[in-house]
Parts: structure tokens; C-alpha cells; sequence
């Protein structure tokens, strides 16, 4: 359900400048298409944190600028107090604790908000997995706000508020996608579940099962043994975000085989559910919390017969779910994060400050230079 900021929205509006942190190169990483939408409102610096980190502005003829880390934080520094509340978005996962938590302490105040898109401690085990438990629940301690994607990481953090993801894709046409195709378009980790569509492949050997996706190393001969076995299994590689309208135009029916009743499934809101709605696919999956929760739009099955069966009920035009779905974009979870920041206690005491010093004005090219910091 989208949500209404007409009727939710306070009266006085504040103005915003972001800084959303990632961990994720352009190509793959979905937080910039919120970056991108947020920008069309605000002001927004969107900087992938590595050895060299690169950043990257929205207004007409910025282009990414990579920088030593010393004149990175000469440019973070560089944004004093002025008429806008700067937003620092945390999406860095566990990797930079260190910096961030310089950053936290030393930048023109804002509002923290931690971005807990999953249940960010993976698959990690033993005092790798209290490493990253102690990491994530420093940097959520630190943040003002919490947001999450899946519903279910209100367990982990029952002080988070919901945000949720969406797609940039919109419905479109498929006149020649192959009816007897199925696409599968994941990440080939401990997530997902090979047995299940082992079997699937075995009770349906009409069906062409495509697969895109990246392969965990460790993984990438239990997938190729699969196969070499079944026919009926293609695998094409990975895929970047810009790949995806070519994909996805190509099928009408995806299979989401998630391993169901595992703690690695419990607190994932996957994106590809939202790609594939959004283009107008049906979308079938194992019963992880997330597929309950969108059941209206997903079909849900809880073994390989019952996905079958399923399969070859869409594939007959006697299940579709797609009449009654309405596609979850970004501009709807960029109103809704813009919400959630305006009725913090934190927004509200910045944005009563007077402002000590005119608005910053930074170009990317400053941004390499240093220049407006000086």
C-alpha cells in the first residue's frame, strides 16, 4: 500500500541535503536509484566508501569523482551549518565502522539514520558473527533513526521504523517472451535452494528454467553439477541493474526457490520481488516471511509438487496475480523516508536553528579539490 504523504505529511517542510553511504559499486547497488529519486527534491551526494572513495552528485553535469581519503573528509568537513539539515544515510553495512564513526563525531551535525535492509550479520559464524553483531548494534546505538526493509528485522530492532524496498522498473510489454521459460534471477549463496529446484527440474522437464545471477565461489560447482544434470537448467551469469529491463522482458513467470524457514531468509525483503512485479511478471516463491507478507501479489508454494502445479497453472492462464498488483517505486519509499525524518525530535531541533553561515554550494570538481572546504 503506498504511503499517503498528503494526508501524513507535517506543515512545515525543512530542507534537506543527503549523504548516502554505501558499500556497493553503481552498477549493482539499489540504493541509488533511491539516491537518484531523492535527489529530484533535495540535495544529494551519494559516496561509495572504499580505499578511494567516489562521489558522486545529481545536478546536470556532475560526473563521479574519486578522491584520496584525506580530501574525502576535508569535503565532509566542508558542509558547515546552513539553511539545510544534512542527512547521513548508513548503508555501509559492517564494513567502515571505523570512518563512520569518525564521521559521526566529527561532521556538522545531521540526522544519523541507520539503513537495516537485512539481518546485515549474513551468514557468519562464531567471533566472525559477534564481530558483525557487535558492529551492527554500535552503529544502530549511534544513529537517530533506524529504518528497515523486511518487517521481520522489527525482531532485531524493535525500535526501527518500516521503509521497505521498491523498483525502478515499470511494466512492460512482452509479446515474444517465451511462454514455456521460467527465469530464475538470483544470488547463488546459502539462501538459496538447490534441492528445491533439483526437484522442480526433475517433475517438469517441459519447463526451460533460465538462471542470471552471481555464484558464491564455494557454490559455483554444486552449481554447475545441477546443471549438467537437468537439461532443462541454463545458466547465463551474473547481471548488472542495467540488465535487468533486457531479462525480465524476456520471461513471463519467475521462480523464487529461497530456502523457507531459515533465519538466513527471515529478514530479507528481496528486491528481485519488486523488479519482477513491477515488469508485469508473475512472481512464484518458496514461503519465506517475505512472500507471506506480499501474498496478495506473490504465489506462494510449499514444495516442489505444489511449484509444478503452479507453474503450469500460470503458464494456462488460469493463475495471475499481476491484475491486481500496483507497482512499488522509489518515489513512494523516498516520500516515505522524507516523512520519517521530518517528525523526528532531531529534524525539528536542526531545522530551529538559525543558520550560521550561507548555504554551501560544492561542485563534484570542488569536491575532488577540496576547494569549498578550504
Amino acid at each position: 500500500m503506498p504511503f499517503d504523504t498528503k494526508a501524513a505529511a507535517p506543515r512545515r517542510v525543512e530542507k534537506f541535503r543527503f549523504f548516502i553511504f554505501t558499500c556497493r559499486g553503481a552498477e549493482s547497488d539499489f540504493r541509488l536509484a533511491l539516491a537518484e529519486t531523492l535527489s529530484e527534491h533535495h540535495e544529494v551526494w551519494y559516496i561509495w566508501l572504499k580505499r578511494r572513495p567516489m562521489v558522486t552528485g545529481f545536478r546536470p553535469g556532475d560526473v563521479p569523482q574519486e578522491m584520496p581519503v584525506l580530501r574525502f573528509l576535508r569535503f565532509m568537513l566542508g558542509f558547515r551549518q546552513d539553511d539545510k539539515v544534512n542527512i547521513y544515510f548508513n548503508s555501509t553495512n559492517t564494513y567502515f565502522p571505523g570512518i563512520m564513526t569518525f564521521l559521526r563525531s566529527f561532521v556538522t551535525a545531521g540526522v544519523w539514520c541507520m539503513d537495516m535492509h537485512d539481518d546485515l550479520r549474513y551468514e557468519n559464524t562464531g567471533l566472525k558473527w559477534l564481530r558483525e553483531d557487535l558492529i551492527v548494534r554500535l552503529l544502530a546505538a549511534s544513529a537517530h533513526v533506524t529504518v528497515n526493509a523486511a518487517p521481520t528485522l522489527v525482531e532485531l530492532f524493535p525500535r526501527s521504523l518500516h521503509l521497505g524496498n521498491a523498483s525502478h522498473l515499470r511494466p512492460m510489454a512482452r509479446a515474444d517472451a517465451a511462454n514455456s521459460g521460467v527465469l530464475i534471477i538470483a544470488s547463488f549463496d546459502g539462501r538459496f535452494d538447490f534441492d528445491f529446484v533439483t526437484r522442480v527440474a526433475e517433475l517438469r522437464p517441459d519447463i526451460q528454467f533460465h538462471l542470471h545471477g552471481w555464484v558464491r565461489p564455494d557454490l559455483t560447482e554444486r552449481l554447475r553439477a545441477m546443471r549438467e544434470a537437468h537439461a532443462n537448467m541454463h545458466y547465463h551469469g551474473a547481471y548488472a541493474t542495467a540488465d535487468l529491463p533486457a531479462i525480465l522482458g524476456a520471461y513471463r513467470v519467475t521462480l523464487a526457490p529461497y530456502l523457507a524457514d531459515s533465519v538466513l531468509t527471515r529478514y530479507i525483503d528481496p528486491l528481485r520481488f519488486y523488479h519482477c512485479l513491477n515488469a508485469g511478471m508473475e512472481v512464484v516463491s518458496t514461503g519465506i516471511p517475505q512472500a507471506r507478507f506480499m501474498g496478495r501479489s506473490v504465489h506462494i508454494v510449499r514444495d516442489a509438487n505444489e511449484c509444478g502445479e503452479t507453474l503450469a497453472a500460470i503458464q494456462a492462464g488460469q493463475a495471475a496475480k499481476q491484475p491486481g498488483y500496483t507497482p512499488i517505486t522509489w518515489e513512494q519509499k523516498a516520500h516515505r523516508l522524507v516523512y520519517i525524518l521530518r517528525t523526528l525530535p532531531r529534524t525539528k531541533a536542526l531545522a530551529a536553528r538559525r543558520p550560521r553561515h550561507p548555504p554551501v554550494e560544492m561542485t563534484v570538481a570542488e569536491a575532488g579539490t577540496g576547494s569549498a572546504a578550504d
